[in-house]
């Protein structure tokens, strides 16, 4: 008896330790291509400060919803959409700074 119950206690215990994802936040943020990687989809870009979430950095960031080599060239100043969850950054909506 004492079995059963220490294996229904792991099995309560695994499946209500399990945590949601954290939500999607997303943030706007001026940057400039610095190159890109069609390949493993991603664009390394210049980025200003994204005050409460990073600082400037030259980072490379997976594109979402865009193929990376229709986007504007390197060398281009752009605005994009900063996506964060769970520490993982992503950017989507590339487009050209005016």
């Amino acid at each position: 008896m004492r079995t059963i119950a220490l294996v229904l206690t792991v099995l309560l215990l695994a499946c209500g330790g399990k945590r949601n994802a954290a939500p999607e936040k997303t943030y706007p943020m001026t940057a400039t291509i610095v190159s890109r990687d069609p390949a493993s989809h991603t664009l390394n870009m210049d980025n200003k400060d994204v005050p409460g979430v990073m600082e400037a950095m030259r980072m490379d960031y997976e594109v979402r919803g865009a193929n990376v080599a229709s986007l504007p060239p390197d060398g281009t100043p752009v605005e994009v959409t900063l996506h964060e969850q769970d520490g993982r950054f992503w950017i989507s909506d590339v487009k050209q700074r005016k």
